[in-house]
């Protein structure tokens, strides 16, 4: 028998400058025992994926972001869906004098797969998936 794929934990956080701060918090707050170079890893792509949400893509109802995360045993994997935006996440061509721009090529780096997707009912989600060193 296959081993169970575990529940999603769920945040909604508000769409608003200061989610990011809140999300890190939730995160160190539920997954204490992650490795320190994971969990740096994974607040750092968490951050820029509800930042990017908060800056590029229109809210979910309720004015909200909404971030969840998995604990497998060999990754952790964060998602963000927002209310969809007209672009997709893509990594830029990094430009060292500009201060915007970088997100997407530090999660990139970081993470050992990340995607983005448009779900049915117009909504995006964007995730990363971090190793467990």
């Amino acid at each position: 028998m296959p081993a169970a794929i575990p529940a999603p934990e769920r945040l909604r956080v508000p769409h608003q400058s200061g989610a990011p701060s809140q999300v890190r918090r939730w995160l160190r707050d539920a997954l204490p025992d992650l490795p320190d170079e994971a969990r740096d890893d994974l607040l750092v792509c968490a951050t820029e994926l509800v930042s990017n949400a908060v800056r590029h893509a229109r809210p979910l109802p309720g004015n909200e972001v909404c971030v969840t995360y998995v604990l497998g045993p060999a990754d952790v994997e964060v998602r963000v869906i927002d209310g969809g935006s007209r672009t997709h996440p893509h990594v830029c061509a990094v430009n060292l004098d500009s201060a915007h721009g970088r997100g997407m090529f530090i999660v990139s780096k970081l993470s050992s797969d990340w995607g983005a997707r448009t779900l049915g009912d117009g909504t995006q989600e964007v995730w990363a998936r971090i190793p467990l060193r």
